[in-house]
């Protein structure tokens, strides 16, 4: 993993204060511990909204987000046909998936409450299809480069 802003070859540990920047990574398993590095960081309230094109590693950095916050990444599967999932780990953290929605127009999912939720990670796949943007949210843009390397912006 790289940081693209710096000239230093080893990964950097990203801080969370604020969480910005842009990153390569070079395999999954680079996406999934980078994202498991900010995970570890995390005392609730965080939403990270996560946008890219199909096969862009949304799924693996939410496996990674999790397991940083003492999830089974195991556990953490795409919910396309659930749209939300729940685990309880140090923190809860709500899984949302919209893909299979053209546009979230307040549909009956709670959104609202678990943007609330101060004890909870919330992490949205397919972000880009909600209408309503939490304030506090932070944008993770997942651009797929080649069959290996993802480009991962943080705003």
């Amino acid at each position: 993993m790289t940081a693209d802003s710096q000239s230093d070859p080893e990964p950097r540990t990203p801080n969370p204060e604020p969480y910005s920047g842009e990153f390569t990574t070079h395999s999954p398993e680079e996406t999934f511990t980078f994202a498991r590095s900010i995970g570890e960081q995390l005392n609730g309230g965080e939403i990270f909204l996560l946008r890219g094109e199909l096969g862009a590693g949304k799924t693996v950095f939410a496996k990674g987000l999790a397991a940083g916050v003492g999830i089974d990444p195991a556990d953490v599967t795409s919910p396309s046909f659930t749209l939300v999932n729940v685990h309880e780990g140090r923190l809860r953290f709500y899984h949302v998936d919209l893909y299979r929605l053209e546009s979230y127009r307040r549909l009956d999912l709670g959104l609202e409450e678990i943007f609330e939720d101060e004890k909870a990670v919330t992490v949205v796949e397919w972000a880009e299809r909600l209408s309503l943007v939490p304030v506090r949210a932070t944008v993770v843009e997942m651009l797929y480069v080649s069959n290996t390397e993802r480009r991962i912006r943080i705003e």
